[in-house]
């Protein structure tokens, strides 16, 4: 058998793939199955028995040869076409019925980009030549690109959006969105939504764009949002008193507004759209945003739909740690996770670790697969059908961590959803 199978190096294996080979210790042959932070998940089927069965039968009798060759012919085929066929075996059994539907259609997937080109900052940059590959693939495979306006108003009315739909979304308003994004978006014609933490434009530091150049960047469809005034942080501080910290938020958000408006036109950002900094929340800070009367968007991963919580839109960060192409193509072609409701909500973790709880739509959701920021498998409880309990077995670092979970669909698609986590010293138990 080790003949027939060729050793596979886990690390070159792409999404979406299952591959056989023999391992020499256990003469056995090894499915494996590559998903999302699991490129370990492996399933082991024993053929020695079989082997020797049928070596026993050929050397005793050569007339047998033929008939022991179309047997084992027959075997492979068979065992081929059921793993070229197989999805990756679930956690926990559940249920023995197939995934829930994939809604490939009422789903987006959001962007969220910073530098470009700005090869000093890795954790938050894009390199160009990145950057390029992503926008030429969606252009050769007919994406949609949308304005995050556009999406967030078909959310809210439920009104059809098509599928292969992208949104990108640019944080705090370089300059290298001007001199590096802006001509390729024009180029083609597509929108871009960004957002503009206020004072840095006001004070002119040489680092961003001006308000001329927005300007400019209106005429072709981009369109600019409330980033906050400072791009401080705007989760309550453990030495600020309640009435405190709401007079700095809702000042930081109303000035910001002010300033969007007076610059580049009363009809920014009607839609009110806001970007939490850092991409840190409370259930206190979201709410009093939504109070405010804005979308809140955050930088969970996952894909979105008319049930995602408009106080916490979920975005896929594409920094160039992670825009590689391949990376790339899961994350656009992603769809949202039948999800109605996340508990807890609210980031700021008040155990360590954490639990979260997944309620999803309809019962039953297998092969759900979930993961902590390092790739590590977190532990799944299922308290009912519908019902997904997730912890980890180890108090999680600060300042921030993140549970992703991801299931392969019928089809061969992705389902993505994350959670991310704040964590304080006080509350790390390490």
């Amino acid at each position: 058998m080790k003949r027939y199978f060729n050793k596979v190096d886990v690390n070159t294996v792409k999404n979406d793939q299952a591959w056989l080979f023999c391992d020499k210790d256990r003469f056995s042959i090894k499915i494996l199955y590559n998903q999302p932070y699991a490129k370990n998940n492996v399933k082991w089927i024993n053929f020695m028995s079989a082997a020797q069965k049928l070596h026993s039968i050929v050397t005793r009798n050569p007339l047998l040869f033929l008939s022991g060759i179309g047997t084992l012919i027959v075997f492979i085929s068979t065992f081929v076409f059921l793993t070229s066929n197989a999805t990756p075996p679930p956690k926990q059994a559940v249920s023995d019925q197939a995934p829930s539907p994939v809604e490939h259609s009422n789903s987006a997937v959001i962007l969220i980009y910073h530098h470009f080109g700005k090869n000093e900052y890795p954790s938050t940059n894009i390199r160009l030549a990145q950057f390029d590959a992503q926008l030429d693939y969606l252009e050769q495979n007919q994406f949609n690109v949308w304005s995050l306006s556009q999406l967030v108003t078909a959310l809210k009315n439920q009104t059809p959006i098509p599928e292969k739909t992208v949104v990108f979304t640019i944080d705090d308003a370089w300059k290298s969105v001007y001199t590096e994004a802006f001509p390729r978006f024009k180029k083609r014609g597509w929108p871009m939504t960004v957002f503009v933490n206020t004072d840095a434009i006001d004070k002119g530091y040489q680092s961003n764009m001006t308000w001329e150049q927005m300007r400019e960047m209106q005429q072709y469809g981009a369109e600019f949002a409330n980033h906050a005034k400072t791009h401080q942080k705007l989760v309550q501080q453990p030495d600020e008193s309640y009435d405190t910290w709401k007079t700095r938020v809702t000042q930081e958000i109303k000035v910001a507004q002010q300033r969007l408006k007076s610059e580049l036109g009363e009809q920014t950002n009607q839609t009110k759209l806001f970007s939490y900094p850092y991409g840190e929340y409370s259930e206190a800070l979201a709410n009093l945003v939504q109070k405010m009367g804005y979308v809140g968007i955050a930088q969970n991963s996952g894909a979105v739909g008319y049930q995602s919580d408009l106080r916490a839109l979920m975005r896929f960060p594409m920094s160039e740690v992670y825009a590689d192409m391949d990376a790339f193509k899961l994350k656009v072609n992603t769809h949202v996770f039948p999800v109605k409701k996340i508990t807890p909500f609210d980031p700021v973790i008040t155990e360590n670790p954490p639990k979260l709880i997944l309620e999803f739509t309809s019962p039953p959701q297998r092969n759900i697969q979930c993961f902590n920021q390092h790739g590590e498998p977190l532990l799944l409880d299922w308290a009912s059908e519908t019902k997904l309990e997730i912890t980890s077995d180890s108090p999680l670092e600060p300042p921030r961590s993140r549970y992703a979970c991801t299931q392969m669909t019928p089809d061969g698609d992705w389902r993505w959803i994350s959670h991310g986590w704040v964590i304080s010293h006080k509350n790390n138990m390490d």
